[in-house]
């Protein structure tokens, strides 16, 4: 998948998640609504400093805006391991007091 494609899902899934509409979240970047469904289209691309502004306005670290599918897939499964073995760890030690 193309960088351009997979900003534009990125994009599109987060700002989908936290309810924005295409004019809120142009707002919060100072991006013209237009701008975000073209981003959203492919049908241009982004300046390092829009996906910034795009990630800024989602409160997300840019990364997230740029990571492939399968890249976020394994973050997340590491993370729900780590959140996994914390819990363990806390019940571990609750149970040994």
């Amino acid at each position: 998948m193309e960088m351009r494609e997979t900003l534009a899902r990125n994009l599109r899934k987060y700002r989908r998640a936290q309810r924005l509409s295409q004019e809120e979240l142009g707002h919060r970047a100072e991006l013209d609504r237009t701008y975000i469904s073209s981003i959203e289209r492919c049908v241009y691309s982004a300046t390092v400093d829009v996906v910034g502004r795009l990630a800024d306005a989602l409160g997300i670290p840019a990364l997230e805006l740029l990571r492939p599918a399968s890249e976020s897939a394994e973050a997340k499964s590491s993370s729900v391991v780590s959140a996994e073995g914390a819990a363990q760890e806390r019940r571990k030690a609750v149970s040994e007091k």
